[in-house]
């Protein structure tokens, strides 16, 4: 459920809830909580620290829209959310502007991140982390493609693998970049 249906069902207040139990688990990881909180609230996303509650996986959007055959961040919603499993925004600037996934798994994971095409964000590393609740295009910011169902809940390495993997085929059967 998206949250899309009139407040009489409970979806709306349910969608809701899950983003403020996502920000404030998202703010443990933050250098000054009220700060960030300010942030997303003005500006729509801060600066987090990932690496104890959980890490970052920046995939170049390339390989995504090769995997999927698809072009477009909002396209790939529902094939990322069901292939995926777990949040994932993204970020036109990432990949010097080439634009890029940041899929949020878990700290041990990236830690030992290693797959052509994609990079592990450094724990000691500050990452700008879009508010929970925008889930819209943003021009020029990270804006979540899919959100987070709950504090905790990230995407596994597996999918991921698959998912880069098959986006690397796909652009060596074009004969385009892989994304490397």
């Amino acid at each position: 459920m998206t949250g899309a249906r009139d407040g009489a069902s409970g979806v709306v207040h349910l969608r809701r809830e899950r983003e403020l139990a996502s920000a404030h688990w998202l703010l443990s990881a933050a250098p000054d909580i009220g700060r960030s909180r300010a942030e997303w609230q003005d500006r729509g996303s801060t600066w987090l620290r990932p690496g104890f509650l959980f890490g970052a996986v920046a995939v170049r959007a390339a390989l995504v829209h090769a995997a999927l055959g698809l072009d477009d961040p909002v396209a790939c919603r529902l094939p990322l959310a069901e292939h995926l499993a777990g949040p994932v925004f993204y970020s036109p600037e990432g990949f010097a502007g080439a634009g890029a996934y940041t899929v949020m798994v878990s700290a041990s994971t990236a830690m030992a991140w290693r797959s052509i095409g994609s990079e592990p964000h450094d724990r000691r590393a500050l990452l700008l982390v879009p508010g929970p609740d925008l889930i819209e295009p943003q021009e020029n910011r990270p804006w979540w493609v899919v959100p987070f169902d709950g504090p905790g809940l990230l995407c596994r390495a597996r999918p991921l693998t698959a998912l880069i993997s098959a986006g690397r085929r796909a652009a060596g059967r074009r004969g385009g970049d892989d994304g490397a």
